[in-house]
């Protein structure tokens, strides 16, 4: 269940954390938030989606708890790192958000910083960690849902998921509600997920025909995402009726910019540059905006933000080296990468009629 990395994949998570970072940093890509997050969850709701299509037609299952352990073996240990360091940090600059800390470290931790968000519970320097409740909500609740869809409705697979994201496009950019709930809740954010699954599918129903995939660089889709991320705003007020459109647009475009980096190669994509950004895209994002919104260096300024994002480099960069790295490891000791005795069972059965198939009984 390891699969090899793709380099241009690895640059689609580098633009996506760099269009976040820009964005909260104060340089002029007003809506790089928006773009670099949505862009997140497409590439999300492919690789999850990809990785358990692979199993199961390898091994005619999925092993929950394996798929499970494998996400928090991914995920907690760096998510633990800036939990513990955090309050440090507020009790370093004197921040009196450290009394309410507990609460924001519990909801992160448990992954429902979102609701307790949109509850009315501000979150301080962990308000950021929203997005990865969504996802780590995504990765509870689909695997289950794709075990029943292959079981049950395998050759309609693809339909569903694309009449699914379809709905949850329509819903997010027409639904109304308090501007933080259509912001960050669940169900809002749910169909750039549903985009990422539903490409997920269809790349796998084309190679599952034998069929070629036709090739595209993956340059153009990022000179675009890039572009209409940078486009300027107009004040919170006027901007903020655009975003659920506006999220929609970005979606596609992710779609397009994952396909393209799936089925071709760009030299820029595929950089060291925007590798390196894409390995230590998740301990980044956890950790600049946390130094943002702190009382590191005074008040609130494009350079003094910048100066914090490098430091926030520095200290993903040791995240992947020392933490995420070394734990990454232990998924071989656990065996989370080995198939459950039952699928080795149905392999094996598998495999054994395809080398010694019966004839079919004469009939009278």
């Amino acid at each position: 269940m390891q699969h090899s990395r793709n380099r241009d994949l690895d640059g689609v998570r580098g633009l996506a954390i760099l269009l976040v970072v820009a964005a909260h940093s104060g340089l002029p890509v007003r809506w790089g938030g928006l773009s670099g997050v949505t862009l997140f969850f497409v590439l999300s709701g492919y690789l999850i989606t990809s990785l358990l299509v692979r199993e199961w037609d390898r091994w005619g299952s999925v092993s929950l708890w394996r798929f499970w352990g494998r996400r928090a073996l991914r995920l907690l240990p760096a998510l633990a790192l800036l939990i513990v360091l955090a309050p440090l940090l507020l009790w370093a600059t004197g921040d009196d958000r450290l009394s309410t800390y507990p609460t924001a470290a519990l909801a992160s931790l448990f992954y429902v910083g979102n609701w307790v968000r949109i509850g009315g519970t501000d979150l301080g320097v962990l308000n950021h960690l929203w997005s990865l409740s969504v996802e780590e909500q995504f990765y509870v609740v689909w695997p289950a849902v794709f075990i029943a869809l292959m079981t049950w409705l395998r050759s309609r697979a693809l339909a569903v998921v694309l009449s699914l994201a379809a709905l949850a496009t329509f819903y997010s950019v027409w639904t109304r509600g308090s501007a933080i709930r259509l912001d960050i809740s669940t169900e809002t954010n749910a169909f750039a997920l549903l985009l990422g699954v539903a490409l997920a599918f269809a790349i796998a129903a084309v190679r599952a025909r034998g069929w070629e995939l036709p090739s595209t660089s993956p340059l153009v889709p990022f000179v675009v995402l890039v572009a209409v991320s940078a486009f300027p705003g107009h004040g919170l007020e006027v901007d903020h009726p655009l975003f659920r459109p506006l999220g929609a647009v970005y979606a596609v475009l992710g779609v397009w910019l994952v396909y393209a980096a799936v089925s071709g190669h760009s030299r820029v994509v595929g950089s060291r540059v925007m590798v390196f950004f894409g390995t230590i895209s998740y301990a980044l994002y956890l950790w600049h905006q946390t130094f943002i919104n702190s009382r590191l260096l005074g008040e609130h300024t494009t350079p003094r933000n910048l100066v914090l994002i490098a430091a926030a480099v520095l200290v993903s960069w040791l995240s992947w080296v020392l933490v995420e790295r070394p734990v990454g490891r232990l998924r071989g000791r656990l065996r989370l990468d080995q198939p459950s005795r039952r699928q080795q069972a149905f392999a094996e059965t598998r495999d054994r009629a395809a080398r010694d198939p019966r004839p079919a009984a004469p009939t009278a």
